[in-house]
């Protein structure tokens, strides 16, 4: 007899390998031919039956099911997310976090500011801008990675790696360009390698060495190129170019938390939720946030930023 499988997360030829691998083994399997979201399948139907290769396969962590996956459109997801809140409580405390967080650090920014900050001539002027931009990218690049430890979960390989290079890469181009338009591009460029890296093979980690290497990789990359981008842009109306700069890596992150929801949480087995306080959150991304303004105020300046 004969069963079509049905394989969303099918991605690559490691995928079909390792499946190939489980199937060659299962008694009664006799044919099976691979496509890219499906397998077809000729067993014995008296040594086994198509809810057992089912079972098989998801054993290796890959959703599978004699039934088609329904991937819904952004119009139904927008529909279901309006009819079906409680599935998305988790995507909700998301947005609110980091709108909170945006606001407690502009808070705490205005109270520093006033403190010690209001005798140092054009200190507004200098710096007002880029601390408005490091709290915005702090924020969100801090609600993404809070929303994905959310989630504990098995992950494919191409899953895993587009996670750790998304988080990776959106660190070093958001927090290199800040840094690179205060300090220039050694400060900027190092600062978003470090952290992108960082963030980037944390993410990365959920598929093991590949998951950390593409993480590493664009984290590299977006920290240099970051600071890169606000470097080439200082002398050529940098102000009008970040709002459009830090919309466009904005909606990147919302569609990151787009992608995790839907290739990691729907439709799987076995995800749970952890719990991860807005104390613990804001914390970290305070902190951080503290260790960025006093390299921005007080590192070293490039002479393009008006360093020596």
């Amino acid at each position: 007899m004969k069963v079509k499988i049905f394989v969303p997360d099918i991605e690559c030829e490691s995928c079909v390998k390792l499946l190939e691998k489980k199937l060659k083994y299962l008694q009664g399997v006799q044919e099976k031919t691979f496509y890219n979201d499906s397998v077809d399948v000729t067993y014995d139907s008296a040594l086994i039956t198509p809810e057992n290769i089912v079972a098989a396969i998801r054993e290796m962590e890959f959703r599978a099911s004699v039934h088609p996956f329904e991937r819904k459109t952004v119009k139904e997801r927008v529909r279901d997310w309006k009819e079906n809140r409680h599935k998305y409580q988790t995507e909700i405390a998301v947005l609110k976090y980091a709108v909170y967080l945006f606001l407690i650090l502009g808070v705490l920014e205005s109270i520093a500011y006033l403190g010690f900050f209001t005798t140092v001539p054009f200190f507004l002027q200098q710096y007002g801008w880029w601390l408005l931009y490091l709290n915005l990218s702090v924020a969100t690049l801090g609600a993404a990675l809070w929303h994905y430890l959310s989630y504990q979960a098995r992950m494919t390989s191409m899953v895993g790696m587009m996670i750790g290079m998304t988080l990776g890469m959106q660190t070093g181009l958001m927090l290199g360009a800040v840094l690179g338009a205060t300090n220039g591009f050694f400060i900027g460029a190092t600062a978003g390698l470090v952290l992108g890296v960082c963030v980037g093979a944390l993410a990365g980690s959920c598929c093991g060495i590949m998951g950390i290497l593409e993480g590493v990789m664009a984290g590299v990359m977006g920290g240099t190129m970051g600071a890169m981008i606000s470097v080439m842009m200082l002398s050529d109306h940098i102000l009008w170019f970040m709002p459009v700069y830090m919309i466009v890596n904005i909606f990147v992150l919302l569609g990151f938390s787009y992608m995790l929801y839907e290739e990691v949480v729907e439709g799987r087995e076995g995800v749970t939720r952890r719990r991860i306080d807005f104390f613990t959150f804001a914390s970290g991304c305070i902190i951080i946030t503290a260790v960025l303004s006093s390299v921005m105020i007080y590192g070293l300046k490039s002479f393009i930023v008006g360093g020596v």
